[in-house]
């Protein structure tokens, strides 16, 4: 268990590192990237852990909603 939890650290260290800006409230912050970066950044990332060279590879994918946002809040009664 205490294997998969470092390497959970570990990938979340690389998604950070990979990603090109701060994102908030409470994500994570880089100094060096303080800002959010809609337009290039709004998307997941992925990555995959090769052990037999021990490499991690990080990549964007599309932003999906999964939840319709519009179905969250109702209106409030007049």
């Amino acid at each position: 268990e205490n294997y998969h939890r470092i390497l959970t650290a570990e990938a979340h260290m690389k998604h950070i590192q990979f990603r090109q800006e701060s994102r908030y409230p409470g994500f994570y912050y880089r100094m060096d990237k303080n800002f959010v970066d809609e337009e290039n950044w709004h998307c997941f990332v992925n990555s995959v852990y090769d052990k037999e060279s021990k490499q991690w590879n990080c990549f964007k994918r599309a932003h999906v909603d999964l939840v319709d946002k519009s179905k969250l809040f109702k209106p409030a009664a007049h």
